[in-house]
């Protein structure tokens, strides 16, 4: 069982650290954690990830 961090991942207003745990070659598990509030995270609460582009890319 592999654990990749990526911190800080700094192309965002705040920072931001992201963990997954890898387990034959796939992503089993992921643990994301930022620095500010801003409330996005209610809008998209729910949401399918896959969408988030399309809220946050015009915000």
């Amino acid at each position: 069982m592999a654990k990749i961090v990526v911190d800080p991942m700094t192309r965002i207003e705040g920072h931001m650290r992201i963990e997954a745990q890898v387990e034959g070659g796939k992503i089993v598990d992921a643990w994301v954690s930022g620095t500010m509030f801003r409330g996005l995270e209610l809008i998209l609460k729910d949401r399918d990830p896959r969408d988030v582009w399309t809220f946050l890319s015009r915000i």
